[in-house]
């Protein structure tokens, strides 16, 4: 599969990828990167581009068709409760960071921009955002490659089993810290 997206991949199709919340692009990108069929520069300029053109429909199409918008969110109460309190706990730095969190940052967008969130605050952290969001993805793309667009492609198609494993972890992590302290 690799091959044929490499063979396939250009900068256009990054772009649009890039649109779509494009983590898997972006560390394809970078593996291209690190084979000199990309460059560093380039793929910067062109996902942060493609990140912001979408961020901006998202959140003025929440703003544009608000009674849409919130009836379109009713389907996705779970996520939109999620994003609410982690938007009182962490207030305007939730912009630069939902992206990070897989299945979020549609319905972020879309809740922020019905909200009636300043745009020019907004457009502000999503540069933030997009900025880190594509250098991270970018670089662990460049210096892990293959493995690194492996693991990110399991857990888009295994999203829950690896949330389980997640938890599982971090509650290891957590039964060794308490016994720690006695």
């Amino acid at each position: 599969m690799i091959e044929y997206l490499i063979a396939h991949f250009s900068y256009k199709i990054l772009f649009f990828w890039s649109i779509l919340e494009g983590e898997i692009g972006l560390a394809l990108a970078g593996y291209m990167v690190a084979q000199s069929k990309f460059e560093f520069p380039d793929v910067l300029l062109i996902t942060i581009s493609g990140a912001l053109f979408g961020d901006m429909i998202l959140f003025l199409s929440g703003r544009l068709f608000k009674r849409k918008t919130e009836a379109l969110l009713k389907n996705y109460e779970e996520k939109v409760q999620r994003i609410e309190k982690w938007f009182l706990r962490f207030g305007s730095w939730i912009v630069v960071f939902e992206r990070f969190v897989y299945g979020t940052h549609i319905p972020a967008l879309l809740m922020l921009g019905v909200s009636g969130f300043s745009f020019w605050k907004f457009l502000l952290l999503d540069i933030m955002g997009v900025i880190l969001w594509s250098i991270t993805f970018t670089a662990l793309g460049y210096l892990y490659g293959q493995t690194v667009i492996d693991i990110l492609t399991f857990v888009q198609r295994h999203l829950t089993v690896t949330i389980l494993a997640i938890l599982f972890f971090y509650v290891i992590y957590l039964l060794q810290k308490e016994e720690e302290k006695e």
